[in-house]
């Protein structure tokens, strides 16, 4: 937020911190808990969330690009970092230079790892629906497993990430099939073996053979079934104008809206998609004094709401007030709870609050 456009990401790191410890507390019984920080941690932000996620309890971090991961590594020099996305070849031997693991899933990219001394490695086990592919019989998974054990690279752990863990039958034949794949090898001696993630840990059991958690949206309070976490954010900016509108009178290119009644109110908000808030957005709600009002539409730099004669130039608007609106955002966009606050852009400061 700058003196002169009042819209920004407001962010909790004492929220965040405390989620992390919250999360810990209800799904206990792991010996690591890594906190997935990509797309600058869902869009709230690198460096300070970073450094909140593990101050709460998090030993390790999860990225999905290279660069992130390199970032990461400058922030926090100690602690362990893996790439959640298998990477180009080029980027191996500078990843072990740096100490930041990598995925495998398929025979090609373990092989072009296994010729790295010292890489990282984690093998992303292919529960039958895996974007990124991979072996899906034991054979086939052994010969990944061995090549790299016999090899300068060092395996780390092996993952399973589930894809649709609102469906019980998927899901357990994910497990399953995860658990012919790694039969024949000594779970025990992989420093790292994850199962779980934000959506399968309210879901299921921990698996005996799982000593690692991937937790991701559950960090922020997205997409969670506890009223014990936190909400961490919010996005807020102010009425700049108040346009006023006799019937039949039009605002907005191509005469988005029309006034349906003499002297509708009209507030005008600085935010658009210019700076990463779509045009979709048309059309729901969003929140002056905790009472609802419609978007009309969107431009590159304002937004228009169809608001009432008690809103006045200076209040302010949440756009995203909290988790739960994030949710109804989604639906309204035909999208997911992470996408709204994702697609922000550099154009919306990121302000932190925290005690520390």
């Amino acid at each position: 937020m700058t003196p002169y456009r009042k819209t920004a990401a407001l962010i909790d790191l004492d929220a965040i911190r405390a989620n992390v410890a919250t999360i810990k507390r209800t799904y206990p019984g792991y010996a690591h808990y890594l906190g997935v920080v990509k797309a600058d941690s869902y869009g709230l932000g690198t460096e300070p969330v970073i450094r909140a996620i593990v101050e709460g309890g998090c030993d390790s971090l999860c990225v999905s690009l290279v660069d992130e991961g390199l970032d990461v590594r400058r922030y926090l020099p100690e602690v362990p970092v893996m790439i959640l996305v298998p990477v180009a070849d080029d980027a191996l031997p500078v990843l072990a230079r740096e100490s930041v693991a990598v995925t495998v899933a398929t025979r090609e990219q373990a092989e072009a790892a296994s010729r790295v001394p010292g890489l990282k490695v984690f093998i992303r086990a292919n529960g039958g629906d895996d974007i990124f592919g991979g072996p899906t019989t034991k054979a086939g998974f052994e010969e990944v497993y061995d090549l790299l054990m016999g090899s300068p690279a060092v395996l780390e752990g092996i993952y399973l990430h589930t894809f649709n863990t609102e469906d019980a039958d998927l899901t357990s034949k994910e497990y399953a099939l995860f658990e012919e794949l790694t039969a024949g090898i000594d779970l025990t001696a992989i420093p790292v073996v994850s199962t779980s993630n934000s959506l399968s840990m309210p879901r299921y059991p921990k698996k005996s053979y799982c000593n690692a958690a991937r937790i991701g949206n559950i960090i922020y309070g997205i997409e969670n079934e506890s009223e014990e976490l936190k909400n961490c954010f919010v996005l807020s900016s102010e009425v700049m104008d108040i346009v006023h509108l006799a019937q039949g009178q039009s605002i907005g290119y191509g005469q988005a809206y029309t006034a349906t009644t003499r002297d509708q109110t009209i507030a005008v908000v600085p935010i658009g998609y210019g700076d990463g808030f779509p045009k979709i957005n048309a059309g729901r709600a969003v929140y002056i004094g905790d009472r609802p009002y419609t978007i009309l539409t969107v431009t590159m730099d304002v937004t228009l709401l169809l608001v009432d004669p008690s809103v006045n130039p200076g209040d302010e608007v949440l756009l995203i007030r909290d988790a739960r609106h994030l949710d109804e955002i989604a639906l309204h966009n035909h999208g997911v709870a992470e996408e709204a606050i994702s697609l922000l852009n550099q154009r919306i400061p990121r302000v932190y609050r925290s005690s520390r």
